[in-house]
Formats: C-alpha cells, structure tokens, sequence
C-alpha cells in the first residue's frame, strides 16, 4: 500500500504552479510512477474532487489518465478507519457543526481513513490548527497516529531532483 497519501491540494497546487504540466511533465510522470510503485496513492473521493469540470484542465486529463492506478477504493478497513474519524471529529466540542458537516462531505477525512487503516502519511499543505473552530487534516489525523507532511517535504525525503 501507499507510503504516502495525496490530498486534493497536493496534487492541484503544483498544477497550477511552478509544477503546471507544460512547465514540469517530469513531475507528473514521477507520481505516476511511485503510484505504479505503490509509493504515492490517494483516494477516490479526491479524484471525485478533480474532475467533472466543464472544461477539463491538465490535472483532470492527468487525473482520469492514472484513474485507478492513484486513486483507490475504500476497502472495509479504510471505511471503518473513516467512521472512527467521523465520530472523533463530530464529537470535538472546539470544531463548529457547519465546518464538522464540509469536512466530512469531502475527501480529506478519507485520505487520513486510508492512511490510517492502510499505513503511510498523508501529504497536504495544510497546517495545524489546533486553537480552529473548523478540523485541519493535521489535527484531525495527529487524532488517529497519522503524521501529515507537505510535498516539498516528501520531495526533499525521496531525494527528488528534476
């Protein structure tokens, strides 16, 4: 299984950076291979989170490119891990219902359920936030003994040169 697991603003910061397809196709094929690997991964509420747009960009055309390859179905381990998350988050008394119900509804708390069932890190560019009145994935997964990391991190501990 995946060492490392890509949240939604892992994968679209760098697309539309100084990691865009035209300038860095390198980049976009080094994910494809730890993928291939099974370094890299995400789930399949991530890539529900990328593509659907009326005019498809890069990272979508990517996206369907390496459909099941990164991204990955959530088996019963990881939607147990997920039911875990939900019953933590939802009974935190510092995190607001409104901002419990978004956080829930998208993809992050089920990168950190993969992540947590599977093994691995989740990458975001998210930063901690303990004293939010909204869950961050740092906090929430610290929760469930999951360490979160940045790209450039991941990047600079794989010794990545491009």
């Amino acid at each position: 299984m995946p060492d490392f697991w890509f949240d939604t603003d892992s994968l679209v910061t760098p697309s539309r950076g100084a990691y865009r397809f035209d300038i860095l196709p390198q980049f976009w094929d080094f994910l494809e291979q730890k993928a291939r690997e099974h370094v890299f991964g995400s789930s399949r509420y991530v890539y529900e989170e990328l593509v659907g747009n009326e005019h498809p960009d890069d990272l979508e055309i990517w996206a369907r490119k390496v459909n099941t390859l990164f991204f990955l179905e959530p088996d019963e381990a990881v939607q147990k891990a997920y039911k875990q998350i939900a019953e933590i988050v939802v009974h935190d008394p510092r995190w607001k219902a409104h901002h419990v119900t978004k956080f829930l509804n998208d993809a992050d708390p089920w990168i950190i359920a993969h992540a947590n069932a599977l093994g691995g890190r989740v990458v975001t560019f998210e930063k901690s936030q303990p004293l939010s009145s909204r869950p961050f994935i740092p906090d929430v997964a610290r929760r469930v003994h999951v360490l979160s990391l940045c790209l450039w991190d991941v990047l600079s501990e794989l010794e990545v040169r491009f």
